[in-house]
């Protein structure tokens, strides 16, 4: 386990020496990605290469090397954030090229601690340019998530602590419908010529352990919605059986999730079990040998391992060539065949030479990295593990090792399943192997992650829960399911159907509703719902239908309402249009001078300041009338109040030729109907 440490910035260093002492800290102290990592190497293996933006992953030369003066920051923040978050994905290396490249660019120099917002706007911009949609919008919020980091912890003078990243989240079109959103989700679901294809291999019980290996691999894809990498650290020992609260035994598979789910177990289908079942039993008998030497190396490091083939010599005696190919699995009938294979793994072959005690030595010194553990962070050992194999037990060009364990890797059981097109003529996936092809004679194909998708999509059209689903997935967010659904959207609007009749198209008995227009005084009459209140009254629009269209000019809208008396705050508010009368009478009086001026735009502003007078005037007389009683409701209305509405109509209306340009609003809207045809709609 990695050692871990925070790093606290001291008030009384300055950034430079914060940074100083957060580099040394996560050099010196740290121990993630291994207490001997090779600090100086442009390349961590397994981790990052630290080269500037633009560089090819492989190929690359010492001038693509990041700049000096900024790769220790960048080895530091890289070293720290994957110790305390770590990812599969690492998108730290993207936010850490383009900030480089965005300093450069910017100040001339790579130092860290001259980063600022227009660095990291920058920054934002290069991504979008070299990243695609969705790794740009990553690298965003990586960025955003450095500049907080190196704020808080006082490695540069300003604070950037509020900088947000400006590229959004891309639409998903995989959750969108339509023929390109069909096409891409159909993508992700497995050819079910090529299912039906491992279906009839996996039946006729393979033999070949390659084969074996990947039919009851895919079997078990298929039982459940598991990730391939879960799989291959399941322990020999994962299978479960409960009995249930109806009494009936339930199986699953104990595991642990790649996403946040922590262990769980994941319970298996009844009708998937006998399956289930048949694919554990095959993988353990496969595994069993490598375990137990796995077993053996962990409680005898020190005492050679004797095998089925081993020679039946003493320890310490010297050994012919044949000797030693078959203590390390060589095929050889010759002694050149014998020379040849020693020589491929630098051993020198001679007689007399080796021993067993030393070739154990350096068989322990062969085996994978981090033995005894498969995966240290779930606590599974070699000798503990479902997929724990012998170096090339699956492959077929040389003998199988009965004295080196390894394990199968995603890219391992995901190249079996796939042709190879860089490889032609070499590679062969187990449907090549079995001459299985598709109804035009192309070559079959699958991925691991393409079970997973069916399996969820099976489950949304059976009506698993998603909260069932999200558990039963390992999956840490139930909003996670939508990407690996793929039903139709026909299958959707069923599904909601099925749960309420009210929700299909023309209601429960199949009529369509009648919406018939009403007049405008049938409106006023009706009941209102929740009201807005302004400085002078309140307001009566109906924000459902449309935003305001007068700008907040509550006072020339014939949809404001003002209030006589009753109450301190009415009379406040007459107040108020008091004062407003004042300063539309002080506008109105320098509207008229600046027309006298001869001031461009003034007649507009005369206009209207004219028109808001007079309605003021009208508004105080009326409120302060004896004649009105008190609460009476106000409301202006002369027929000339602009909307969007009346000019569209007027526009059609005068279109159509039912009246003339000039004819009054009241005129217009009483010939609405003839405008929809005398119907309807």
């Amino acid at each position: 386990m990695a050692d871990l440490k925070h790093f606290s910035p001291k008030s009384e260093l300055s950034a430079s020496e914060n940074l100083a002492e957060f580099i040394r800290m996560c050099r010196y102290d740290l121990t993630v990605f291994g207490s001997r990592l090779s600090w100086d190497d442009t390349s961590w293996p397994k981790a990052a290469n630290f080269t500037k933006l633009g560089v090819k992953s492989k190929g690359y030369g010492e001038s693509d090397r990041m700049n000096e003066v900024f790769i220790d920051f960048a080895k530091s923040y890289f070293r720290y954030q994957q110790g305390h978050h770590p990812t599969g994905t690492k998108n730290e290396s993207k936010a850490l090229r383009v900030i480089e490249a965005a300093l450069l660019q910017v100040h001339g120099t790579a130092a860290i601690t001259r980063l600022d917002t227009v660095v990291l706007d920058e920054a934002a911009a290069l991504a979008r340019g070299h990243y695609s949609p969705i790794a740009a919008y990553h690298c965003g919020r990586e960025l955003q998530k450095l500049a907080c980091f190196v704020s808080e912890k006082s490695m540069i003078p300003s604070d950037l602590s509020t900088w947000k990243s400006p590229i959004k989240k891309p639409s998903d079109i995989s959750i969108q419908t339509g023929t390109k959103a069909k096409e891409i989700q159909e993508k992700k679901l497995p050819n079910q010529a090529a299912l039906g294809a491992l279906a009839e291999i996996f039946a006729n019980n393979p033999t070949d352990p390659k084969d074996i290996f990947t039919s009851s691999t895919f079997a078990m894809t298929m039982c459940a919605p598991v990730r391939i990498s879960e799989i291959l650290d399941l322990p020999v020992d994962c299978e479960v059986e409960e009995r249930d609260t109806d009494g009936a035994i339930q199986y699953g598979w104990r595991f642990f999730s790649g996403k946040s789910y922590e262990g769980d177990i994941k319970w298996i289908p009844e009708v998937m079990v006998p399956i289930a079942k048949e694919a554990v039993r095959r993988i353990r008998v496969l595994t069993s040998k490598p375990r137990q030497l796995a077993e053996w190396i962990g409680n005898n490091p020190s005492t050679p391992y004797r095998h089925e083939q081993c020679p039946d010599v003493a320890d310490d005696e010297p050994l012919t060539m044949f000797q030693v190919c078959a203590f390390l699995g060589f095929k050889s009938e010759t002694r050149k065949d014998c020379r040849t294979a020693l020589c491929n793994i630098k051993i020198t072959a001679k007689d007399g030479v080796h021993t067993l005690n030393r070739l154990w030595q350096q068989t322990i010194n062969d085996q994978p990295d981090g033995f005894p553990w498969l995966n240290i962070e779930k606590k599974i050992r070699y000798s503990n593990a479902l997929f724990c194999m012998s170096r090339n037990l699956i492959g077929s060009q040389r003998g199988t090792s009965p004295v080196i364990l390894w394990a199968p890797t995603n890219s391992i059981f995901n190249n079996d399943l796939s042709p190879r097109e860089s490889l032609p003529g070499h590679h062969q996936s187990i449907f090549d192997r079995y001459g299985f092809k598709t109804g035009n004679g192309d070559r079959l194909k699958l991925t691991s992650h393409q079970a997973r998708h069916l399996l969820t999509t099976l489950a949304n059209r059976g009506g698993l829960t998603q909260e069932q689903l999200a558990k039963w997935a390992g999956r840490a967010d139930k909003k996670q399911n939508r990407v690996y659904n793929h039903m139709s959207e026909w299958e959707m609007v069923a599904k909601a159907e099925a749960l309420d009749t009210s929700l299909t198209l023309f209601g429960p008995k199949g009529e369509v509703s009648q919406h018939v227009p009403v007049s405008k005084q049938e409106i006023n009459l009706m009941e209102r719902g929740a009201m807005h209140v302004s400085l002078w009254g309140v307001c009566a629009h109906d924000f459902i239908m449309s935003p305001c269209e007068k700008f907040r000019d509550c006072l020339n809208c014939e949809e404001h309402v003002c209030i006589k008396g009753q109450g301190k705050d009415n009379c406040e508010r007459l107040t108020r249009i008091k004062m407003r009368l004042a300063q539309v009478e002080k506008d109105f009086t320098e509207a008229q001078a600046a027309i006298s001026n001869g001031y461009a735009g003034a007649d507009r502003w005369y206009e209207y300041h004219l028109k808001t007078l007079e309605r003021l005037r009208q508004l105080v007389e009326i409120l302060e009338s004896a004649q009105v009683p008190d609460g009476a409701q106000i409301k202006l209305c002369d027929g000339k109040d602009y909307s969007h509405l009346r000019r569209v109509i007027r526009l059609k209306v005068v279109e159509s030729g039912i009246v003339e340009q000039k004819v009054p609003d009241t005129a217009l809207l009483s010939n609405l109907s003839r405008l929809l045809g005398d119907s309807y709609g």
